[in-house]
């Protein structure tokens, strides 16, 4: 469930309550899901999101690329709207900075690039 869906869960099972008492249950399944939607993705390999993954994120969103005992945090620091557009996952850490840029086309998403910078050299 991704954020918008959250959103008109909440305006759904809230219009028309006022002050009544949440009988149904239904503040435990917000809460349940808004947890779920923290949670950052989790994957071995940041050059290959899935169509899914890469449309559930948004800027600010969290991936994590996890390599044997290690775990890297990616932020999504750019998302654009619709064909044309693209989404960029940046990484930072000790001297060392990546850049993974996806574009979305007509057909769908595509790994566009990696873009790798050290600094203090």
């Amino acid at each position: 469930m991704n954020k918008e869906e959250i959103k008109a869960l909440i305006a759904e099972k809230i219009a028309g309550q006022g002050n009544q008492v949440d009988l149904s249950g239904a503040l435990a399944q917000i809460l349940g899901e808004l947890a779920g939607a923290s949670a950052p993705i989790e994957v071995t390999n940041i050059e290959a999101l899935t169509t899914e993954q890469l449309d559930s994120l948004q800027v600010g969103d969290k991936v994590v690329k996890v390599t044997g005992n290690q775990k890297h945090l990616y932020l999504v620091t750019y998302k654009g709207e619709g064909a044309g557009q693209g989404i960029v996952l940046t990484y930072n850490a000790c001297g060392y900075g990546e850049a993974i840029a996806y574009n979305r086309t007509e057909s769908g998403w595509e790994f566009d690039s990696k873009d790798v910078k050290t600094y203090g050299e």
